[in-house]
């Protein structure tokens, strides 16, 4: 498998990377933790509110949490919090500090690559195999998210943009009805969304580059899964990951990150 890993530099023109100071990185906001269900526990919504969190981009590289301001923005203790935390740095989304706090991790743009090459195979797998099983209901939410992402993306409003783009594939993922996959996909993406919301942060002409390309393979997503098609909804998947623009823009904004 080949993917279109970086410009030429000596072809491509030079120009100085955005700079994005971690002070102008979005503040992180939670509602109040509320449970629909009298068997949840605080720990495990806690654990769910920042796992979202992270999977809908909220976070960027680098960026510093305590478990005392987390626990204010979710309207909780910090023992919830504090275990919460525990089980994602597990997963690989954040990374353990001293004096109470985690980091979420800054990749490489070699791990980048190579988790994009995993997404690459298992997300097109469970696009296959959601087109056996999607509804006109299914099909009406994609088209109303991929409106609201182009939306979004002509706004300038990136944030919204990835925490959409998170809902729109995850739809897909969950209709396939594989569990398994599903997992590792989820996996990936909590080390991956960080990069995603970075990238498309620090790139100046984010709004132009991304919404004719990456858009209009989620259209012909769409419409490959609303006919059944099967091998088309896999190719449509894999042209979407495999664009180059998210991990050269995050090659060019990797010092501000660090």
């Amino acid at each position: 498998m080949e993917i279109n890993r970086t410009r030429d530099k000596s072809d491509a023109p030079k120009k100085e990377p955005h700079k994005t100071k971690k002070d102008e990185l979005p503040s992180f906001r939670l509602a109040p933790l509320k449970s629909e269900f009298k068997t949840d526990t605080t720990q495990n919504r806690a654990y769910q509110a920042l796992k979202t969190a992270v999977l809908g981009g909220v976070f960027y590289p680098g960026t510093v949490v305590t478990l005392a301001k987390l626990a204010e923005m979710l309207g909780t203790s910090e023992m919830p919090v504090r275990e919460a935390l525990k089980r994602l740095t597990a997963e690989g989304a954040f990374e353990a500090l001293p004096n109470r706090s985690a980091r979420v991790p800054v990749l490489s743009p070699l791990v980048v690559r190579q988790i994009l090459e995993l997404r690459v195979e298992l997300e097109s797998l469970a696009a296959s195999q959601a087109a056996e099983h999607m509804s006109k209901h299914h099909i009406d939410q994609l088209i109303t998210l991929d409106k609201a992402m182009a939306q979004a993306l002509a706004d300038q409003q990136f944030p919204l943009y990835v925490a959409l783009n998170m809902e729109f594939h995850f739809l897909i993922y969950r209709v396939a009805g594989n569990e398994p996959l599903l997992s590792l996909i989820e996996a990936l993406w909590l080390r991956m969304s960080p990069v995603i919301a970075f990238s498309l942060t620090a790139a100046k002409n984010a709004a132009t580059h991304f919404d004719p390309v990456g858009l209009a393979h989620h259209a012909n997503l769409i419409k490959a899964l609303q006919e059944g098609n099967a091998a088309k909804a896999r190719q449509e998947v894999r042209a979407d990951l495999l664009h180059p623009g998210i991990l050269v823009n995050y090659q060019d904004a990797l010092p501000a990150a660090r």
